[in-house]
């Protein structure tokens, strides 16, 4: 039962039951009184703390709607544990002075219960007070805090979704422009093989508007789309470009972002010289829980219209989307790309 309470509630139980321990030894160990009427007094101590906690929780939330801590912790808190620790000391002379003259203790308290034991009570009354207050502050802190963390982060997602929309707006005119490229050589020279071209090209871009505004598609879903834009990129660079898939069924069904795999490409064709003495070889595989995609390396000189965004909007993206990081790495003369798969 005690484990199905709030974090706050059990530190606040946890608090209450070792003040009035502690209250029943000094008052028994010190100040000499019975057991008897300590432990009435005990009682009576835990009632009032129960009480003064209602009021204490509800106090505070009416203070945070109409004086926040940001408008000044100290003009907030100070006048807080004052307001606080009056109610408690006239919540506590009522009760001890008033309720307990109905067990006929009350001759019995005023000669065990010295000056000095009423000092210290009310000493660690607002011990008490003061500790419970400065619990609410960090508590206030804490969830602004988390709340603060949380709407940065979704901010952060947000941003790197709008600029990985913006990064596939712009692959596809340019993917377009060379596409229709390739298909205005092939009408003449290859009418059916244009028509099969002019096919897979319709396919691709309808995976794209499809997918466009989805978070997630299925491993098997992305590969079908690749494959289509494969069979358009074969078509334009014929046997200077090889691109192998080495896919375990098992993958399948696992999620990735849409239009992942044509980014990765897209980035090997940019960046890496492509000839018939030089040719790119591609090779798509799964890896454990990753989807691995890697290229030989031999680079240009120099890249036009590379903004550098591609990879580092995918890998933030990921970032938010699974625990498992994206990941790329240049070994042995390869450029390697690990894309987490996600459950």
């Amino acid at each position: 039962m005690f484990a199905k309470l709030s974090p706050q509630t059990r530190i606040i139980a946890t608090v209450i039951a070792v003040m009035l321990f502690l209250s029943f030894l000094m008052r028994w160990y010190v100040f000499g009184i019975q057991w008897h009427i300590n432990l009435i007094l005990m009682l009576i101590s835990g009632s009032m703390m129960t009480i003064s906690w209602g009021f204490f929780s509800q106090f505070h939330r009416y203070l945070d709607k109409v004086f926040p801590y940001e408008r000044g912790i100290f003009l907030r808190i100070i006048p807080q544990v004052l307001i606080t620790f009056g109610v408690v000391y006239m919540l506590s002379w009522f009760v001890m002075w008033r309720v307990i003259s109905l067990f006929n203790f009350e001759d019995i308290i005023n000669k065990q219960y010295t000056t000095l034991a009423q000092v210290a009570g009310y000493f660690a009354q607002f011990v008490v007070v003061v500790l419970l207050n400065v619990l609410h502050l960090a508590e206030y802190l804490f969830r602004k805090w988390r709340e603060n963390a949380l709407r940065a982060a979704e901010l952060e997602k947000e941003k790197a979704q709008v600029q990985f929309d913006n990064l596939k707006n712009q692959l596809n005119p340019h993917f377009l422009f060379n596409s229709l490229t390739s298909l205005d050589s092939l009408i003449q020279d290859s009418p059916e093989l244009a028509r099969q071209f002019l096919q897979q090209l319709s396919k691709v871009f309808r995976y794209v508007l499809q997918h466009k505004d989805k978070g997630l598609v299925s491993l098997q879903t992305e590969l079908e789309f690749i494959k289509n834009y494969v069979f358009l990129l074969k078509t334009r660079f014929e046997s200077t470009l090889f691109i192998d898939f080495q896919i375990q069924s098992d993958s399948y069904d696992k999620k990735i972002v849409p239009v992942t795999l044509q980014i990765l490409i897209e980035n090997a064709l940019k960046h890496n010289i492509i000839s018939q003495e030089r040719p790119l070889t591609i090779r798509i595989s799964t890896d454990g829980a990753y989807l691995k995609v890697e290229n030989n390396l031999q680079l240009k000189k120099k890249v036009e219209t590379s903004n550098k965004l591609g990879l580092q909007n995918l890998r933030t993206l990921y970032g938010f989307l699974t625990d498992s990081s994206f990941e790329t790495i240049e070994l042995n003369g390869k450029f390697v790309a690990y894309v987490p798969l996600i459950d």
